[in-house]
């Protein structure tokens, strides 16, 4: 029978390991716990060390940070530097209305944007389609300030319509309005905004 180390064993039972060549007696702690240091690992090639769990965990953590680009998670949409520069295409704009003149040679309103798109406006028209008028002046009314960008001076028979051709940005509660010279009290007038939408960022 092989050795047994060590000799002095306590009988009539001990808890024995084989090293290959004889029988040892394992040792325990004061508490009588087996205790076995381990000299090798014993995980397979390609298992889960501590180091390689620890950079999974730092490229988790990469992906996470990545959250904050998100405007929302639900709908994965990347909030991207310099995205409210960028020119965007949200369907053709057009738009008409057409009422009574605020008064004799008075003024009339186009439609205003809705909450959450900008108006890119390549072309506007208005017209008095009652009464012959003299000039047509259109003036953007905005926050702030109410600039006049252009007057078409002429004889303007009734119906007869005005335009100007360059772009024009409007954003939620802009108008265009439009001075008839040369309109009466009670005279239906219309202006007309021909363009693009984008959405507004935010």
């Amino acid at each position: 029978m092989p050795e047994i180390l060590p000799e002095h064993a306590p009988m009539p039972r001990a808890f024995l390991a084989w090293d290959g060549t004889r029988y040892r007696v394992c040792s325990v702690d004061a508490a009588g716990q087996l205790q076995v240091d381990v000299i090798a690992s014993g995980l397979p090639a390609g298992a889960a060390t501590a180091a390689a769990q620890a950079l999974a965990l730092a490229q988790l953590q990469l992906i996470e940070d990545m959250r904050d680009a998100l405007q929302s998670v639900a709908t994965d949409r990347l909030i991207v530097r310099g995205e409210d520069q960028l020119h965007s295409f949200g369907g053709r704009l057009g738009e008409i209305k057409s009422g009574i003149v605020s008064g004799a040679g008075g003024t009339y309103d186009s439609d205003t944007p809705p909450a959450g798109v900008v108006w890119v406006i390549i072309n506007i028209g208005a017209w008095d389609l009652t009464s012959p008028t003299t000039e047509h002046a259109y003036q953007l009314i905005k926050v702030g300030d109410d600039p006049y960008f252009y007057n078409e001076i002429r004889a303007f028979g009734a119906g007869s319509m005005s335009r100007y051709y360059y772009s024009l940005w409007m954003v939620p509660g802009d108008v265009v309005r439009c001075h008839f010279i040369g309109s009466l009290a009670g005279d239906t007038c219309g202006v007309h905004l021909l363009g693009h939408v984008m959405t507004l960022e935010t």
